[in-house]
């Protein structure tokens, strides 16, 4: 300091020593300019500032445009510019800095490193300090361009190349937030990776720039559902965190991030942990930031938000009272002119609605309200979150609707859902959500415009889950439109709409996992036939990662080219002769056709109306069910055993479709037997439809004795199916067969009957057979034995998972280290091999617990359906031990004697079902108990008291 102060010194007796005309005192007050910067970021003494902002002014103005020490001046003087904004806020430097720095870069033209750095640094002053004060969104295009140019100019290897990277990165990442573009996204993800890439592990700014990293991965996480982002952004922040010391000012920032990151993952996976430490790490981001830290308000809102996450969990009004507090104080630490002041309201307004939920009091809706709607009022229309304050905004004014019945509030209500429906930026899910919610509004079936809404929310359906996301991303992704499309049909239906285009909506809407599946079956039969045309049409497609039965929003001139090529592709490829359905819904011939066997029941359950769609293969029909409703649905299912159940499927649902259909007397035998297919919705998807009736009064009013039936999770399904029916039928060769018998697995009952039950299917198969040799019982045996055999036999426990169904598992010896679960299963595609028969003797293997997974029909018979089986056979509910072991013989026999023919397996299944339940009224007549072994196949204990139920009911047939 006593250098730089003598410095100073000497240069102001120089300047007063030197005429105004002298031609280089320009030199003088820029080198005088330069000292007093250097004094002011020594300490920080305003006045320094200023005059050094006086002194490098002057020295510009009188300095010739060709003097090489211009430009070093220009750079000086709008640095200072930039720091006295920083300190004072005036505007009016950030401005002049903006300008300054716009000539710099000219006078920087022959260095590029140097006009690389003033690109860079104007480039910060538009994208970050500029867009906090005006939010417009033409700062931000102009910074990604400054932010291009200077990485553009700058050699790879460079040194501070990666630091321009990361503010494109950053500008990119503004641009998503605000635009929803996610060609920007992906953009910055793809810089900021290179960036941290090319930086040494012990450089100083890496910890930041990681923290950079997991904020853009998270923001896809938040847009895609694509939880391998989620978990990557947070080992990045873990390791940003753990990479910066105790006491950097930077830690507060990353610990934020991890905090927020943490909180995120909470929902997906519902470890209380994940949110105990967001709450804990953010926490100590808040307490490490000083009151008047322009991040504090950003800190506040992300530990509001995990509060409010954690009270849901404890339901502690503490807690939430906690969360609002710092929200509120996000909110009044804000001016209402930063971009973020409208999401910090709207995620204030969202928590104040869990209070109110608590409270109940019209003030608290009220306030609720008020605050939701000035987050919409100050949001930019074009924000990419939107969508989910004006959900919100929405939610509120429905229930203040239904407590005043003020039409305002539900008209009002209307209009924010059907805006967030149409905001092409926001998350397809919010705007999915903004559809749901639209379709629970009371009375929208006689809206005269709802149809219009609905048929715009049907396009965006196939857009929700990217074929790139992993199967569970997509599980989650759905669970949150469970039952939109129920919801959809009977809109159709009120208006009037066709038969076809009801029952189109409700196979969008359901069962999108398993249409992945069989539109690849498509692709694959292009790629056999047109091998030039698939690899067209999968490089196009890899290009927009949408779904291409409608059409993608383009984001930009790229985008939309793509986008052309591709429906211009698919036009062609629907020309050729068999191709005309490709990755489209089942056509109305396809629908009768796939009813040729037998007519297809499905059972549509919606808030509004219930009814039955009939295909037959001459015509589409439909059934009302005046008598079912989702209340009287909630009744029976919690008791579906009973007797009771049994004769109300009847009376209500069965009985007048069969009644319909013609089939009103029993056939003389199994052989003669009608066929029928149920294709159930909601929570139907748990009722036995094939064994509804009253069996203790004769046997012409049960389906038993009318009709054969199956199940299927969609008509596509049947189709698909159908059209590989006469392709491969299993003849007399011998048949390799994969039997599991797991009488003894670990923390589950011992069975004493699964080995019974396996050697007494083989004795019956033998000497058609070829079984697998040992018998397998781990996964990666079984998934391997799999891939050639005809048939599958379990005999084992099985286990339904309630929240994630994916995860729903065969036991095998080693389920603790490698379940045999959903998801491994359709990582198997026997497609190509086409077996026969998978026969699943254990409980719940045809069960969905899960409400919000009722659309997608997830259980492991519907899993063994679509990686290649063409009949499954699986259970409802518990099976009893020693009775499987009568069922599996009596239709294994049934398929010897008549032949392994399609027809075959349901025909043996039901034989084996009625002569149960014929053996079950005798013993109900005689009014003996039942004998044998107790224990279920699960792991809980069978419930002596259910001994006189109907325990031959939950046996079904999937398959064609």
């Amino acid at each position: 300091m006593v250098d730089l102060n003598q410095a100073i010194l000497v240069v102001r007796e120089d300047i007063d020593a030197t005429s105004l005309d002298h031609p280089d005192r320009h030199i003088l007050l820029g080198n005088l300019g330069g000292y007093l910067n250097n004094r002011y970021l020594a300490t920080r003494e305003v006045k320094d500032l200023d005059e050094a902002i006086r002194m490098t002014r002057e020295a510009v103005d009188a300095a010739p445009l060709d003097h090489p020490n211009r430009a070093k001046w220009l750079y000086n003087l709008h640095t200072c510019l930039s720091n006295r904004y920083s300190l004072i806020g005036e505007l009016t430097d950030l401005e002049d800095a903006i300008q300054i720095a716009r000539q710099a870069i000219d006078a920087f033209q022959l260095e590029p490193i140097a006009q690389a750095r003033q690109l860079n640094t104007l480039g910060w002053y538009l994208g970050n300090d500029r867009y906090y004060v005006t939010g417009a969104i033409g700062d931000i295009e102009e910074a990604i361009q400054m932010a291009r140019r200077a990485a553009d100019v700058t050699p790879p290897d460079h040194p501070a190349r990666a630091g321009w990277l990361i503010n494109l990165g950053i500008y990119l990442g503004r641009r998503y937030s605000r635009t929803g573009s996610m060609g920007s996204l992906e953009e910055a993800i793809r810089v900021t990776q290179e960036a941290v890439n090319a930086t040494p592990i012990d450089h100083p700014a890496r910890a930041g720039w990681l923290g950079n990293l997991g904020n853009r991965l998270s923001d896809r996480y938040i847009r895609t559902g694509a939880l391998v982002d989620l978990n990557e952004a947070i080992r990045v922040a873990w390791e940003a965190v753990d990479a910066i010391p105790l006491g950097h000012p930077d830690r507060p920032t990353l610990l934020d991030n991890l905090g927020a990151r943490l909180g995120d993952r909470y929902p997906r996976t519902g470890e209380v942990a994940d949110l105990e430490n967001a709450c804990r790490i953010g926490q100590e981001a808040l307490n490490a930031t000083p009151l008047n830290h322009s991040n504090r308000p950003t800190r506040l809102d992300n530990l509001g938000s995990n509060l409010g996450m954690l009270y849901s969990h404890s339901g502690t009004i503490a807690t939430l009272d906690k969360a609002i507090s710092v929200m509120q104080e996000a909110v009044d630490a804000t001016p209402p002119d930063h971009p973020y002041f409208g999401m910090y309201l709207g995620n204030l307004g969202i928590h104040l609605g869990d209070k109110y939920s608590f409270t109940k009091t019209m003030e608290s809706l009220g306030e609720t309200i008020d605050v939701a709607q000035k987050a919409v009022d100050v949001l930019p229309l074009d924000h990419s979150e939107r969508a989910r304050y004006l959900n919100n905004l929405g939610s509120h004014l429905r229930q203040r609707y239904s407590l005043t019945g003020v039409l305002a509030d539900r008209k009002k209500a209307q209009e924010s859902f059907v805006e967030a429906l149409h905001l092409s930026g926001s998350a397809i899910r919010l705007r999915i959500d903004a559809g749901r919610e639209f379709l629970s509004l009371p009375g929208i079936l006689s809206d005269p415009g709802a149809l219009n809404t609905v048929k715009y929310l049907m396009e965006l359906l196939p857009l929700l889950t990217p074929r790139s996301l992993q199967n569970l991303d997509k599980q989650f992704l759905l669970s949150a439109i469970a039952g939109l499309a129920s919801e959809a049909a009977a809109m159709a239906l009120h208006t009037n709409q066709s038969l076809l285009t009801a029952l189109e909506w409700l196979e969008t809407g359901r069962g999108v996992i398993a249409g992945a599946f069989f539109d690849q079956s498509d692709i694959s039969n292009l790629q056999i036939n047109y091998p030039e045309l698939a690899e067209t049409f999968m490089g196009l497609r890899e290009q927009l990662d949408e779904p291409v039965s409608q059409a993608p929003e383009a984001e930009d001139n790229q985008g939309r080219e793509t986008e052309k090529q591709l429906f211009d592709l698919l036009h062609k490829i629907r020309s050729i002769a068999g191709f005309e359905r490709f990755l489209l819904p089942a056509s109305e011939t396809d629908m009768l056709s796939a009813a040729k066997h037998g007519p297809i029941v499905v059972l549509n359950v919606s808030t509004h109306r219930c009814d039955a769609f009939i295909i037959e293969e001459s015509d589409i029909r439909l059934l009302k069910l005046p008598h079912i409703s989702r209340d009287t649905i909630n009744e029976y299912v919690e008791d579906l055993e009973s007797l009771e159940t049994l004769t109300w499927l009847w009376d209500d649902i069965v009985c007048p479709i069969l009644e319909a259909l013609g089939y009103t007397v029993p056939a003389s035998s199994d052989c003669h037997l009608p066929r029928i297919w149920w294709i159930p919705t909601g929570k139907l998807t748990r009722f036995p439809f094939h064994a509804a009736g009253r069996h203790l009064d004769c046997n012409s009013t049960t389906a038993l004795d009318r009709v054969i039936s199956s199940y299927s999770s969609s008509v596509k399904a049947i189709i698909y199916r159908h059209r590989q029916l006469h392709q491969e039928l299993i003849n007399g060769d011998r048949l390799e067969i994969v039997a599991v018998a797991m009488d003894k697995t670990e923390g589950q009952e011992p069975l004493e009957y699964a080995s019974h039950e396996v050697e007494a299917v083989l004795a019956v198969l033998q000497p058609a057979i070829l079984p697998k040799s040992p018998l397998p019982r781990y996964k990666n045996d079984v998934l391997s034995a799999l891939k050639t055999c005809k048939l599958f036999h379990f005999a084992g426990h099985g286990s339904t998972n309630s929240t994630q169904p994916l995860q729903s598992t065969l036991f095998l010896k080693d389920w603790k280290q490698e379940p045999l679960t959903i998801a491994s299963l359709l990582e198997a595609n026997l497609n190509s091999t086409r077996p026969f028969l998978a026969y699943l003797s254990a409980c719940g293997t045809g069960q969905i617990l899960d409400e919000k997974s009722f659309d997608e029909s997830i259980h492991i018979a519907n899993a063994c359906q679509l990686i290649g089986f063409r009949h499954v056979v699986g259970t409802l509910w518990s099976v009893n031990d020693k009775l499987c072991v009568d069922v599996a013989r009596m239709t294994y026999q049934f398929l010897c004697n008549n032949g392994m023919k399609d027809r075959a397996v349901s025909e043996g299944l039901h034989y084996a079902i009625r002569k149960l339940r014929d053996d079950w009224i005798n013993e109900i007549n005689e009014d003996e108990s039942l004998s044998g072994s107790r224990v279920e196949r699960h792991a809980e204990l069978y419930d002596p008291s259910r001994a006189s139920r109907p325990y031959w009911v939950p046996y079904v047939h999937f398959g064609v």
